[in-house]
């Protein structure tokens, strides 16, 4: 409700995605962490957000995208550098199972 009084209002929708992966829902997630992306596209929690969503749905490489571009951003983030090792390590596990 408050994202239609505001629909331009990141936080908003930042907090929404949290709150979506909390739930199980990572698509909603993602589609509001994209909002996030559009509305201010150089904000690293977007990014992160972005990521996290996308670590949810197990696209691996989609989310080291995002958190490669929140690092662009601030390359001393250390939570996103973290997040972007784990999407990392869980890119090479997957690859490897689906060899295996």
């Amino acid at each position: 409700m408050a994202t239609k009084l505001d629909p331009e209002d990141v936080t908003l929708h930042s907090n929404r995605s949290v709150c979506w992966i909390n739930l199980g829902e990572g698509d909603k997630a993602l589609e509001a962490a994209e909002m996030c992306r559009i509305i201010r596209p150089n904000w690293t929690k977007a990014c992160y957000r972005q990521g996290a969503a996308q670590i949810f749905l197990k696209n691996y490489e989609k989310a080291c995208d995002a958190f490669q571009d929140g690092l662009k951003l601030d390359p001393t983030n250390v939570e996103i550098e973290n997040a972007l090792w784990e999407a990392f390590n869980s890119l090479k596990i997957s690859r490897a199972k689906a060899v295996s």
